[in-house]
């Protein structure tokens, strides 16, 4: 029986170097402003797109949007957030930064190119640009496969 070492896959390598990074931002980020990883997620995707409903904040983040309502309570109540009803369907809310919120997003940010700098440490800007090439092209190689495979099925791309 054949057998596949994953330790050296690129993809496993890629899962753990994530999962890494990760951590880490979920230790500093709760250490120093006390914010779980949902919470300056969404406080992250909010600054760069306002007024988004919570089921288009989960896709952003990738969670699960019956995990991101208690989040979102959760934050509304600590006064990081506001819903309102969305103007074009009432059934709806957006969700907006508060006051509150938006003077987090420089520290969550500083928090953000600190880790960079810990993980990046020993890895040329040449290195860096290359990696950030090779993975584009694996993502559109990928995504470009699974397209193919779902047209192929009579499935089309949402």
């Amino acid at each position: 029986m054949r057998k596949l070492d994953l330790s050296e896959s690129v993809g496993t390598l890629i899962a753990l170097a994530a999962k890494s990074q990760e951590r880490l931002a979920e230790i500093e980020m709760k250490k120093q402003l006390g914010l779980t990883p949902a919470q300056w997620k969404v406080i992250l995707v909010l600054n760069m797109m306002e007024f988004l409903s919570p089921w288009e904040i989960a896709e952003k983040i990738n969670i699960d949007g019956s995990t991101l309502v208690p989040v979102i309570d959760k934050m509304e109540q600590g006064g990081l957030v506001e819903r309102k009803a969305d103007s074009k369907d009432r059934r709806s809310n957006r969700i907006f930064l508060t006051k509150k919120s938006e003077s987090t997003v420089d520290s969550i940010i500083m928090i953000i190119l600190q880790i960079r700098k810990i993980i990046y440490n020993g890895i040329s800007e040449d290195q860096i640009s290359s990696t950030k090439n090779v993975l584009k092209t694996l993502i559109k190689n990928s995504d470009d496969a699974s397209n193919k495979i779902k047209s192929a099925s009579g499935k089309t791309k949402p």
